[in-house]
């Protein structure tokens, strides 16, 4: 059927299943917009007051929900704005579909108004970048982003379109999903992997990545148990282990776990499993993971291209983490099973009990470094336990950057899989726009924003999208009026020369009311619990503003 190019795009996302994306509006893709109101019973639009925001929330959908975000905006300023969202997706291995407006293909290397040439712009952060040329090949283009978003390692893809290819008319016809393909542990590789863990006497499994689901965090935490093996979590993964499990040994990275990185330095093998050797897991393990003498690297990631680029492998398996996950019950059996079974096979004799106490050992490791004050500014361990006294356990909690990430890192435990929204970026501001899509994508679920005063300006402007939306989520902002995290490596490598990083704040407390939104600022752990209880009754977005 004839019908605008703009028009077949928005069929493809709901081909595709899309139910949310997320924009600001531009005059460069005006025909997408027009379909999106067509669809308006199917798709629901947010749409944001920053590209950054917006973009920002399609990478937490897809971390999230495992799905491609969908995130549309237009060309030049708004696909710049929009980079960051990029950056995240590319750096946390999410799916994302960026939709971004151009000028018409005839005015294309003219310097035209707002005109960037897209695919080097997002080269470097993508998956792919797909330019459409003609109408006819929208249909193809859009259903490739998705399918190129989830396949392999999961990653952002944007698609490029000009105006006049979505104003033109196409009758080609709508492209169904491809079925997903995924590479598949064999048995031997499996079976390889649990008889090396079982004979280690200090291994450690460390969790990562993307690709996973509640039902492969729950299958690995049984695997660790029966194997008497302790798991550490990728930054910002602690959620993928139940931290009151004795197989958790805490978080890698940013000395999230204060000792564990030293004590991961005796194991004798270190598995990783969905996870890169990220910089920020691979810095705490760099001593360990030594070229001569290290210990046994095994590594599991969906990403062929991935393994020994950085450290050698000695037994690589190319697998999602859920894929890899469901092939461990039957391997766990295994690694008590003879080598060579006679005919006809004895009943199994009982496993004997796995031997705990290296895991016991990091385990303490990780409930002291728990139990530890911070080393400045304010104590979160009276807060944070109001907090996690009155949060039930599957609240999805969000944040971003800065040195008040310790207070959820260190001080929440995680029972529940899906429940944190952070990124391994190092980017500012992603705790707000998260939040807002954890709550569009389960109203039902308590959501918590955690965010410095540097960090939550980033962002901040998208409370009047919280508003708008009636989104009830509680945003927590820990203020102590600097960049804290580059003031403290200022000062440790250049002391007394402070410059830069110091902030002057409004009163968040009346920012937040000025969106329509509840806010409150305190001074006290009594305090805060009266203003959380308050928050979290409120049918509106709401703040809490922690000063000193």
């Amino acid at each position: 059927m004839e019908r605008l190019g703009g028009h077949a795009v928005v069929e493809q996302l709901l081909e595709h299943g899309t139910e949310l994306a997320f924009c600001v509006p531009g005059e460069s893709y005006l025909p997408v917009l027009d379909g999106l109101y067509e669809a308006r019973d199917r798709i629901r639009l947010i749409t944001a007051r920053h590209e950054g925001g917006a973009a920002l929330m399609a990478a937490a959908h897809g971390k999230l929900t495992g799905r491609p975000g969908v995130c549309l905006v237009t060309r030049g300023p708004g696909a710049a704005n929009a980079a960051i969202g990029v950056h995240v997706a590319h750096q946390d291995a999410v799916p994302m579909v960026l939709l971004v407006g151009q000028v018409d293909t005839a005015h294309l290397g003219r310097r035209s108004f707002q005109e960037v040439d897209h695919r080097f712009t997002f080269a470097p952060m993508a998956k792919a970048v797909l330019h459409a040329d003609r109408p006819d090949r929208l249909p193809e283009l859009v259903a490739r982003a998705f399918r190129t978003a989830v396949s392999g390692e999961p990653g952002p893809v944007v698609v490029v379109l000009p105006a006049d290819v979505l104003a033109a008319t196409t009758d080609a016809p709508v492209v169904p999903p491809a079925d997903e393909t995924h590479h598949a542990p064999s048995a031997a590789s499996v079976d390889a992997f649990v008889r090396m863990v079982a004979a280690a006497e200090r291994p450690l499994l460390v969790a990562g990545g993307s690709g996973w689901t509640a039902a492969a965090a729950d299958g690995l935490l049984r695997f660790a148990d029966a194997l008497g093996a302790p798991v550490a979590t990728a930054v910002r993964h602690q959620d993928l282990v139940d931290n009151d499990s004795d197989a958790y040994v805490g978080t890698l990275g940013l000395n999230t776990t204060p000792g564990l990185a030293a004590a991961a330095r005796e194991a004798d093998l270190v598995a990783l499993i969905g996870t890169r050797p990220d910089g920020l897991t691979a810095e705490e393990l760099d001593r360990a993971l030594t070229p001569d003498g290290g210990p046994s690297l095994l590594h599991v990631h969906p990403d062929p291209d991935v393994f020994s680029t950085v450290y050698r492998a000695d037994l690589a398996i190319c697998a999602r983490p859920a894929q890899f996950v469901a092939a461990l019950p039957n391997a766990t059996a295994a690694a008590n099973a003879p080598a060579t079974a006679p005919a006809p096979a004895p009943a199994p004799a009982p496993a004997p009990a796995p031997d705990t106490s290296w895991r016991r050992r990091l385990r303490e490791v990780y409930l002291r470094a728990h139990e530890a004050p911070a080393a400045d500014g304010i104590d979160p361990r009276p807060y944070m336990r109001e907090l996690n006294a009155r949060l039930p356990a599957d609240s999805v909690i969000t944040a971003g950057a800065g040195m008040y990430t310790a207070w959820h890192q260190r001080y929440r435990r995680y029972t529940a899989y899906p429940s944190q929204l952070a990124t391994q970026s190092g980017a500012m501001g992603y705790g707000l726009p998260a939040a807002i899509t954890a709550r569009l994508v389960d109203p039902h679920r308590t959501t918590v924003a955690f965010a410095g005063d540097g960090c939550f300006l980033m962002t901040g402007q998208e409370l009047a999208t919280a508003v708008r939306y009636g989104l009830p989520i509680t945003v927590i902002v820990v203020n102590n009026a600097r960049y804290g995290t580059i003031r403290d490596h200022q000062e440790r490598r250049f002391p007394g020369r402070v410059v830069g990083t110091d902030l002057v704040n409004p009163s968040f407390a009346v920012f937040a009311q000025a969106f329509g939104a509840h806010g409150e600022q305190v001074r006290t752990p009594a305090d805060f619990a009266a203003a959380l209880d308050r928050a979290l009754a409120t049918d509106t977005p709401s703040l809490i503003e922690i000063t000193p």
